[in-house]
C-alpha cells in the first residue's frame, strides 16, 4: 500500500470507529441504528459501497490531502482525531442535501412535501444555531417525523439502487425482511443525527471566535438553501454569492482555523484576521472556487471560451434535429465528458448556477446563446478568483505564525478541483456514488 492510500484508508477507519461510538447518540430509531452499526461492520459485504454512499470514503481521502505532509505542533494522529467532529457532521449533512434532489424540478406531490420537510428542518437547525439548547434533537424534531415517514431515503440518494441493496443485504444476514420499509423511511434519523453532529462540531471549538464564525456561517448557509428553494430569479452575481454560501467550505475551514489559530497555542494575528475579515474573504474566496467545480465541472471551467464554442458547435451539429431548444440539447449530450457535473444536478433535479431556469432560455439559438454567456462569466470568475486567494493567502502568510490553514485551505480547493473532473458515480468522483 502507497503512503498516500496508507493515510486515506487510517482517515477513513478512525472515522467509522468514532461513528460507531456515537451512533447511541445520534440515531434514535433502533432498527435504523442495529443497520448502521451492521452496515459499518465487517459482516456487511458491501462495506466498500456503503463507505462511498454515506461520504466517508471521499472524506478519508479528504483528510489525507488536506494533512499529510502538514508541518505543524500536531502529529498525523492527533490531526486525524481534530477532523473527526467535521467529517462526521458532514456524512450526515448528505441527509439534508440530498433532500434538494428534485427540488430544481416542477412542483409535484413529492416535491411539495420534501420542500415542506427541508423547510421545517432548516428552520429548525437555524433556531438551534442562534439559540443553542441542551434539548436533545430528536425532541426537537420530532414534529417534522411524520412528514420524513412520507419519504424515501432511497429515492433522496445519489445512489437509490446501491443503497437499497445494502439494506436488502441486511435484511437477509438478519432475517428481518420486515425492516426493510422502516430503512427506506430513515431520513428523520439520519436528520437528527445531521443536527447532533453540528452541535459537536461547535462543541469542539467551544469558546472560540471561530466558534461564532462557523456558527454564524452554518446559519448563512441554511438562509441560502432557503432562498435557493425559493425559486430565485436574482442576477447572477447574486446567485452565485448564494450558491457558495449553501455549501459548507467556509464553516469547514474556520473550524480547522480555530483549532490552529486559537486552541493550544494561541495565535494573536489569527484572531485579528478573523475580525477584520481577512481570513473569512479567504475562506469566501475558496467556498465560491468549489461551488463552481461543483456545479460546472473543472474540464468545462478551464476551458478557453473557443474551445467551448467548439464544443456546442460539435454537440449542436450532432443533436440539432432533436433538440428545439438548449435544455434538450444539454440533455442530450449529458453523457459528453466535459458535462459530469450538468449530467449529475439534470439526472438528479438538483440546483445548478448555469441550469436554474434553463428550460425559460428560448429556441435553440437564444438558449446556446445564454448558456455559453454563463460559461464565459463563469470560466473568467473562476480565473480570477484563483488569483485572488492566492493574493489574500500570500497577505496572511505575512501575518500568521501558524500558517497551517494558509496551506489547508489550498490543499481543499486543489482536492475539489481534481474531484470534480470526474463522474459522480465513479470511484474517482463524488463524496457518494
Amino acid at each position: 500500500m502507497s503512503t498516500i492510500a496508507h493515510y486515506r484508508s487510517d482517515a477513513t477507519r478512525v472515522t467509522r470507529d468514532a461513528l460507531r461510538g456515537r451512533l447511541a447518540r445520534y440515531l434514535p430509531d433502533p432498527t435504523y441504528r442495529q443497520f448502521y452499526s451492521w452496515a459499518l461492520s465487517a459482516k456487511n459485504p458491501r462495506g466498500a459501497v456503503f463507505d462511498r454512499i454515506i461520504g466517508m470514503t471521499q472524506l478519508g481521502n479528504l483528510t489525507a490531502a488536506m494533512f499529510v505532509g502538514l508541518e505543524g505542533a500536531h502529529d498525523w494522529d492527533a490531526l486525524v482525531r481534530l477532523a473527526t467532529p467535521v467529517n462526521l457532521y458532514q456524512i450526515f449533512e448528505v441527509v439534508s442535501d440530498n433532500l434538494g434532489i428534485g427540488q430544481a424540478a416542477p412542483e409535484s406531490e413529492g416535491t411539495s412535501c420534501l420542500r415542506k420537510l427541508l423547510r421545517e428542518f432548516n428552520t429548525i437547525a437555524m433556531a438551534d444555531l442562534r439559540k443553542p439548547t441542551s434539548v436533545p434533537a430528536a425532541v426537537l424534531l420530532a414534529d417534522v417525523r411524520t412528514l420524513c415517514d412520507q419519504i424515501s431515503a432511497f429515492d433522496q440518494s445519489l445512489a437509490p439502487s446501491a443503497h437499497a441493496r445494502v439494506v436488502g443485504d441486511f435484511c437477509t444476514a438478519t432475517g428481518r425482511h420486515s425492516a426493510r420499509r422502516a430503512l427506506e423511511r430513515s431520513v428523520w434519523s439520519g436528520l437528527v443525527a445531521n443536527l447532533e453532529a453540528s452541535r459537536d462540531v461547535l462543541t469542539a471549538i467551544a469558546g472560540t471566535r471561530g466558534e461564532q464564525l462557523v456558527r454564524e456561517r452554518t446559519l448563512c448557509r441554511y438562509e441560502a438553501v432557503e432562498q435557493i428553494n425559493d425559486g430565485i430569479s436574482a442576477t447572477r452575481p447574486e446567485r452565485t454569492r448564494l450558491g457558495a454560501n449553501a455549501i459548507l467550505v467556509t464553516p469547514t475551514l474556520g473550524y480547522f482555523g480555530a483549532v490552529f489559530g486559537e486552541m493550544g497555542d494561541l495565535d494573536r494575528e489569527y484572531v485579528e484576521a478573523i475580525e477584520d475579515g481577512s481570513l473569512v474573504d479567504a475562506f469566501d474566496s475558496a467556498a465560491l472556487l468549489v461551488r463552481l467545480q461543483n456545479d460546472i465541472g473543472t474540464p468545462l471551467l478551464l476551458m478557453s471560451p473557443d474551445r467551448r464554442l467548439a464544443l456546442f458547435a460539435k454537440l449542436r451539429a450532432r443533436h440539432a434535429d432533436e433538440c428545439p431548444d438548449v435544455a434538450a440539447l444539454v440533455r442530450a449530450a449529458a453523457d459528453d465528458p466535459a458535462f459530469n457535473r450538468f449530467r449529475k444536478d439534470l439526472l438528479n433535479g438538483e440546483f445548478n448556477l448555469c441550469l436554474h431556469d434553463l428550460e425559460r432560455r428560448g429556441g435553440l439559438d437564444d438558449g446556446l446563446c445564454a448558456l455559453l454567456d454563463d460559461l464565459d462569466y463563469y470560466g473568467d470568475l473562476y480565473a480570477m478568483q484563483h488569483r485572488r486567494l492566492e493574493h489574500q493567502l500570500t497577505m496572511l502568510a505575512r501575518r500568521l505564525r501558524d500558517r497551517r490553514i494558509i496551506e489547508l485551505t489550498r490543499r481543499f480547493v486543489v482536492f475539489h478541483e481534481e474531484l470534480y473532473r470526474h463522474r459522480y458515480d465513479s470511484l474517482a468522483g463524488d463524496y457518494a456514488i
